[in-house]
């Protein structure tokens, strides 16, 4: 039997069930006429490294890894390639034929928030959301102090975090109309407050922003080309809808 000579690529994850991402990476490259294959595996936290270290001894092309394991992938890419890493999301082959490991996430979510430059970076809530940032250039906003209003104003991109708290500590009539000048990442907050926001003209990105850059990340790394955003949003839809 012949074997596989098209790219493969790999998704892990734990559990790897009910994660869109296999589905919407095969529209994606059927969407750009690539003749890849996508196989998705459990994986758990300690045995995200033997994974890796199996699939680089592989033709695999590249691995998408689901946020519950980034913080393991980021261990590994410490350990192996040195480098002092919090998480991986995504590994590619480099020029020497070794796997390159990126939060792609976070890349994309810096790219979002390098286009609101105008103001202040303001952080409201919980500091330790399961979503990568990098909480130093932020500057601090606890939820029991007053002025809210004031500080919102002056910020351009503000990550919105209630983990730990509940609707009742905010006060919609703090956030001002806005023009979409105004960049909220939402890390987990009440979804009565996160729509009033869109109503008010703020520019909200959340977990299914995080999915579709991600994705979108991931693939230009592996192929040099990007899915247009439908084609990865009607796919995700069409998935978490099954």
């Amino acid at each position: 039997m012949e074997g596989t000579t098209e790219p493969i690529l790999v998704v892990i994850g734990d559990p790897i069930a009910g994660n869109p991402a296999q589905f919407a990476l095969e529209r994606s490259l059927r969407a750009m006429e690539l003749d890849w294959r996508v196989l998705s595996f459990d994986v758990t936290p300690e045995n995200v490294a033997a994974a890796i270290e199996g699939f680089a001894v592989t033709g695999i092309v590249g691995v998408m890894i689901a946020r519950e394991l980034s913080a393991s992938a980021g261990s590994w890419n410490t350990h192996k390639n040195k480098i002092e890493t919090q998480s991986v999301d995504c590994l590619w082959r480099n020029d020497t034929g070794h796997f390159s490991a990126a939060d792609q996430l976070l890349d994309w979510l810096q790219t979002q928030i390098q286009k609101f430059q105008h103001g202040k970076q303001l952080w409201v809530g919980n500091q330790e959301a399961t979503v990568p940032l990098e909480p130093e250039q932020f500057e601090r906003f606890a939820l029991d102090h007053s002025g809210l209003a004031d500080e919102i104003v002056k910020a351009s991109v503000i990550a919105l975090s209630a983990d730990d708290s509940t609707e009742a500590d905010f006060d919609k009539e703090e956030w001002p109309e806005n023009t979409g000048e105004t960049l909220v990442i939402d890390l987990g907050a009440a979804y009565s407050l996160v729509s009033h926001l869109r109503q008010q003209g703020y520019l909200v990105i959340g977990e299914d922003e995080f999915r579709v850059g991600a994705l979108q990340h991931c693939i230009l790394q592996w192929t040099g080309k990007t899915p247009s955003d439908d084609v990865v949003i009607d796919a995700i839809e069409e998935y978490l809808s099954v």
